[in-house]
Parts: C-alpha cells; sequence; structure tokens
C-alpha cells in the first residue's frame, strides 16, 4: 500500500509539473507575441512619420519651386528661370545623394536598432556614458597641464 501511494504521489507531481510548464511555455508565447506587436506597431508609425514628412516636404518644395520660377522670370523677363531652378535642384540632389548615409540610413539604422534591441543599446549607451566618466576622472587626476 505504501508502495502504490508513492506512486500516485509521483504521477500527481508530474502532471502538475507538466500543466506548469504547459502554462509557463503559453505565457512565454503570449509575451513574445506581446512585444512583436510592441515592435512592430513602433516600426510602422516611424516609416509612416517618414512618408508623411517626406510628402510634406515635397508639396513645399513644388510651390516653392514654382514662387521661385515666377519671381525669377519676373526678375529676368526671360525662360532662364526654369534653368535656374533646374540646376538648383540638380545640386540638391547631388548633396543629397552625397550625404544619404548621414542624413537617412544612420539615422535610420540607430533608430530601427533602438527600437529592435531595446534593452541591449540602452546597456550599451550607460556603459559609454561610464567609461567617458572614467575617463574624464582619470584626465583630471593625471594631468597637469603641459608647458
Amino acid at each position: 500500500m505504501d508502495i502504490l501511494g508513492k506512486f500516485t504521489k509521483k504521477s500527481e507531481r508530474g502532471e502538475k509539473t507538466w500543466s506548469d510548464a504547459k502554462t509557463y511555455f503559453s505565457q512565454r508565447y503570449d509575451l513574445l507575441k506581446l512585444e512583436f506587436l510592441e515592435k512592430s506597431s513602433q516600426l510602422l508609425s516611424v516609416v509612416f512619420s517618414m512618408l508623411i514628412v517626406i510628402v510634406c516636404a515635397l508639396v513645399v518644395l513644388i510651390y516653392l519651386s514654382t514662387a521661385i520660377i515666377h519671381w525669377l522670370t519676373l526678375a529676368l523677363n526671360s525662360a532662364w528661370a526654369y534653368t535656374i531652378v533646374c540646376f538648383v535642384f540638380v545640386g540638391i540632389m547631388v548633396f543629397v545623394l552625397s550625404k544619404k548615409d548621414v542624413l537617412f540610413v544612420k539615422p535610420l539604422i540607430r533608430k530601427f536598432s533602438r527600437i529592435m534591441y531595446k534593452d541591449e543599446v540602452e546597456e550599451v549607451e550607460i556603459e559609454n556614458v561610464v567609461k567617458d566618466v572614467q575617463d574624464e576622472c582619470s584626465a583630471e587626476k593625471g594631468g597637469g597641464h603641459e608647458q
């Protein structure tokens, strides 16, 4: 009788352990779904806000270009206004294409990495700040002015 009692207790513990494991993995799966939803919504909000900014900038650019063409046509009294505005746009395009990494790619990668790897990025930023403070402290301790 004592032996049967031990087996039933073990089987009850096994069922409870299995039930706890299923609950844990179910909750972990739900947490992953929520984290994915949060990060994907943040990424989409960044993309849509960039699109809105680009559309607004294009509207402003078109309006300003027509205003500048009209003003130059009145000032120069010729069709050179279109040529001047065309060269200005070509210059802007060359500048933007030459600085695209600095203007667009690096900030977007930085923003996306902050969204996707929030905890890791914060730890690295904290470590960098601590390292900078330690470097400043060691520079203050070690140094007089060189002459």
